[in-house]
C-alpha cells in the first residue's frame, strides 16, 4: 500500500513539472539590490515562483522536485526565458541576476540554448546578465561546468557565487571560477551587530574579493543595524527586506 502510494505520488509529481514546463507557468518576482554607500537601486535579482495556490507555488518544492524528476535543466531555462521576456517588455537597463544551479550551467546543452534565445531576444546586452551559481553543492565532477562558465564571460556575461560563507563548497567555487560578484549568505549577515566573530568572517571575505577583483552583494539585510555594519565595512552591495521586498512590479520599476 505504501509502495503504491509513493508511486502514485510520484508520477503525479512528475506529470505536474511537466505541465509547469511546457506552459512555462512561472511567475517571476523581483527584488532590488541596493548600493550601500549612495543607496540607490543598482540591480534586480529574478526570483522564481510556481502556479499560485499549488504545492510547487514556493522555490524549494519547486526546483526540488524539478530535480528529483529529472526536469531541473528545463524549468531553469524556462526561468531564463521568462527574464529575458520581462527585460524586453519592460525595457529594463539595471543589472539582472538569475539563479543557475551547478547542473544546469554544466549542461553541454546551455551555451548553445542560451545564446539561441539572446537571438529571439534581440537587444539584450549579455553584459546586463549576472548568472548566480546556487546551491551549497560542490562543482567538482561537473566537467563542463568550468568550461561554459569561461565561455559565458567570453559573450560578456558576469558570474556570481551565491552562500559564500555558508559552507567549503562555495569558497571553492569561488576559487575555481574567479567570479565578478560574491553574494555573503545571509547566515554571515544575521545579527552580526551583535557578533564580532560574523564581522571578522565578513572582513575576510571582503579580502577574498578583493583578491578575487569581485563585488560584494551582503544578502538577507533586515534591519538598519545590520545595514550599518556593512556601510563601516565598506560593502559594496545590499539587498533583504530592510531595502525592499520581492514585487510583481516590474513594469513600475524596470528602468
Amino acid at each position: 500500500m505504501a509502495e503504491k502510494r509513493i508511486h502514485s505520488e510520484m508520477n503525479e509529481m512528475i506529470y505536474t513539472i511537466n505541465k509547469i514546463v511546457s506552459e512555462k507557468a512561472i511567475t517571476l518576482l523581483t527584488q532590488p539590490i541596493f548600493d550601500v554607500a549612495s543607496n540607490e537601486i543598482r540591480a534586480w535579482e529574478m526570483l522564481s515562483r510556481g502556479p499560485k495556490g499549488t504545492a510547487l507555488e514556493l522555490p524549494l518544492p519547486l526546483f526540488s522536485v524539478a530535480r528529483q524528476t529529472g526536469k531541473l535543466y528545463e524549468l531553469e531555462m524556462v526561468v531564463i526565458e521568462k527574464m529575458l521576456q520581462q527585460i524586453k517588455s519592460t525595457k529594463c537597463r539595471k543589472d539582472i541576476f538569475v539563479n543557475c544551479t551547478p547542473v544546469t550551467l554544466g549542461d553541454i546543452r546551455f551555451t548553445r540554448e542560451v545564446k539561441k534565445l539572446l537571438q529571439q531576444y534581440k537587444g539584450i546586452s549579455p553584459k546586463q546578465i549576472i548568472f548566480e551559481v546556487t546551491e551549497r553543492d560542490s562543482i567538482e565532477g561537473l566537467k563542463d561546468f568550468i568550461y561554459n562558465i569561461k565561455v559565458l564571460k567570453v559573450m560578456g556575461f558576469r558570474i556570481a557565487v551565491d552562500d559564500t560563507g555558508a559552507g567549503y563548497s562555495n569558497l571553492h567555487t569561488i576559487s575555481e571560477i574567479m567570479p565578478d560578484i560574491i553574494k555573503i549568505d545571509r547566515s554571515v549577515i544575521e545579527n552580526i551587530d551583535k557578533d564580532t566573530v560574523k564581522e571578522s568572517m565578513l572582513k575576510g571575505l571582503l579580502l577574498v574579493a578583493r583578491e578575487t577583483g569581485s563585488l560584494v552583494v551582503a544578502e538577507g539585510i533586515e534591519n538598519e543595524h545590520e545595514a550599518l555594519v556593512l556601510t563601516r565595512n565598506n560593502v559594496d552591495l545590499a539587498q533583504g527586506y530592510f531595502y525592499a521586498r520581492p514585487t510583481t512590479l516590474f513594469k513600475e520599476v524596470g528602468t
